[in-house]
């Protein structure tokens, strides 16, 4: 099998999971495309079983809460055996949500999802999703933190500037590129990272902390930095995708909060761990555009942004 088979192979896979389960309510679906071992290794803060019945209760949740729920998918990055799909959850809130009663009200849900796949079946996943963004548009968290529904903006991605339609080989460059873009994160170089970035052009989908563009997108990173001088952004070991001009990396952050404040709380010593998806795509050696999709429900969890922290 081709590496280009391979991968179209799989998009197949995931549009059938998505437009067959997610939106059709086809159940017994995901006793085909989801490995009895299938691991989720993050959803946003919800519980998820192994397997395809896990799966199912996932999207059970959903679909009972949101009757009329429709899950997009905006694009499509694959390499090997892996996929990434930034995503779109439109529906509306008529029945229990993680103990939020119904409201009436219509929402959005922007996501990140990273499946791996072998013998025809997802067999792990990693997703990403602004819940935050979403439990506000239902009242059911105070309108805290960054997010653009906490501020009255749009949750949605927003416009792209070109087709999420990856074609081509993966580039070598642009994979070398993205990862000196996570190091100079690390390094808490925002010069560094500007300079790999096309400001003339540059576009940043990102709801979940309220970035549109270079300049906004730099004010994001610099509050990390300042509350958790030792913050690290390490990419998981093995997910890295690229494909034509496009680079998908699934990154786990760690921090301790003994900086400036954070969305409204005082430094405390917390030590917090989260994860977050980074899609960009690239033209002529610079980052162009860029979906970002961190997991601020755990961190705000873990920093008390919603109550005291647990112990």
């Amino acid at each position: 099998m081709t590496q280009t088979t391979q991968e179209a192979q799989n998009k197949a896979i995931f549009h059938r999971w998505f437009n067959d389960v997610w939106n059709g309510g086809k159940y017994e679906v995901a006793q085909e495309v989801i490995a009895p071992t299938m691991l989720v290794h993050g959803a946003g803060g919800q519980p998820v079983e192994m397997g395809p019945d896990g799966l199912v209760g996932l999207v059970s949740t959903w679909r009972n809460a949101f009757p009329d729920g429709q899950m997009y998918i905006d694009g499509l990055v694959a390499e090997g055996d892996l996929v990434a799909a930034l995503l779109t959850w439109r529906g509306t809130h008529e029945a229990d949500f993680y103990g939020i009663a119904p409201t009436g009200k219509q929402v959005v849900c922007v996501s990140i999802g990273i499946d791996r796949m072998a013998n025809n079946q997802v067999v792990a996943g990693w997703g990403e999703l602004d819940m935050v963004g979403m439990m506000q548009q239902m009242g059911g968290l105070p309108m805290v933190g960054f997010g653009a529904s906490a501020h009255g903006g749009s949750p949605e991605w927003g416009e792209s500037s070109a087709p999420v339609e990856p074609t081509g080989p993966p580039s070598e460059e642009n994979r070398s590129l993205m990862l000196r873009y996570v190091q100079a994160r690390n390094d808490r170089d925002l010069d560094a990272m500007c300079e790999m970035i096309d400001d003339s052009s540059y576009v940043e989908h990102n709801p979940v902390l309220g970035a549109t563009d270079m300049e906004s997108s730099m004010s994001a990173a610099k509050r990390l930095f300042d509350a958790m001088p030792d913050l690290r952004v390490e990419v998981d070991p093995g997910i890295v995708i690229a494909e034509g001009d496009f680079v998908a990396v699934h990154l786990i952050v760690t921090g301790t909060h003994t900086g400036a404040d954070f969305a409204g709380v005082s430094a405390s010593g917390a030590k917090a761990t989260w994860t977050a998806t980074d899609v960009v795509r690239f033209a002529n050696g610079k980052i162009v555009e860029r979906w970002f999709c961190p997991d601020t429900l755990t961190l705000f969890q873990q920093l008390g942004v919603f109550g005291s922290p647990p112990a």
